[in-house]
């Protein structure tokens, strides 16, 4: 007689394979097969899944059609099988996904609007943070400066990719009337992506804000942040893009090595 634990594994194997004959003899029939049963559950598995990969990724799936995403969520879904029952984090690796599947073809753009999507996902669930106060940074000995780490808002996302990524976004929202074709061509997007309120709101950056930014969003000081942006523009202004910084809400504390205040002590 198996344990009930041996039997909830099998139950999971059979679900997530294809091997039914392990579990069939702890099936009742009454009436239904014991593999029709399990079929039964294996679809709901996979169209729980492709729904909430749908809501994640709307646009992917307007792009793609309908009938060709349940075959992407399909695929998705046996590479990276939720190990949770909360599903509201299984699109974390559908860019790198669609990244790997699409290189080097003419849809390899979708990788990057899949990850303009997750950024606009995770902003939405992510708590909320302290404004950071600029007036904090004049207690800190100027020739430390360059030492300070910044902490970026959780709810504050940086998108970069060779495509115009986020107007093919704004061309497939549903509340979009007038279908648009867009020139996969027609330019670059350097995106801060944070929510305002129940808003996510878009900030275009030049490239040296985002270099600046990145770094500054990689834990690296911002003596290094500022060397990376003036890498890109030597006559990048670093006060002005760390007051917009602030501005834009994206940072909320600063810390010195071994110093963590959120008064930038």
């Amino acid at each position: 007689m198996p344990t009930l634990r041996e039997v909830q594994r099998r139950f999971a194997a059979a679900v997530i394979g294809d091997d039914c004959e392990p579990l069939s003899a702890e099936v009742r029939a009454c009436g239904i097969d014991a593999r029709a049963k399990l079929r039964i559950y294996r679809r709901q598995w996979h169209a729980t899944f492709a729904r909430t990969l749908g809501l994640q990724f709307p646009v992917i799936e307007r792009l793609v059609g309908g009938e060709y995403f349940q075959r992407l969520s399909r695929e998705f879904q046996t590479l990276h099988p939720s190990r949770s029952g909360d599903l509201q984090h299984i699109g974390a690796p559908f860019a790198a996904f669609l990244k790997q599947r699409c290189s080097g073809g003419p849809y390899e753009y979708f990788a990057d609007v899949a990850e303009l999507e997750w950024a606009i996902e995770e902003s939405g669930i992510a708590p909320e943070a302290p404004a950071f106060d600029l007036q904090a940074l004049s207690r800190v000995d100027p020739a430390h400066y360059t030492d300070l780490l910044f902490e970026f808002h959780p709810a504050c996302r940086l998108v970069s990719s060779q495509y115009p990524v986020l107007a093919i976004w704004r061309a497939n929202q549903s509340g979009c009337a007038v279908e648009k074709i867009i020139d996969l061509g027609s330019g670059a997007t350097r995106v801060l992506v944070r929510r305002s309120g129940e808003a996510i709101i878009f900030h275009a950056l030049s490239a040296p804000e985002f270099a600046f930014l990145a770094k500054l969003c990689q834990d690296c000081c911002l003596g290094t942040a500022l060397e990376t942006a003036h890498g890109v523009d030597a006559a990048f202004d670093s006060g002005a893009a760390l007051r917009r910084c602030v501005a834009l809400h994206a940072l909320t504390a600063a810390k010195l090595p071994q110093i963590v205040s959120n008064d930038a002590a």
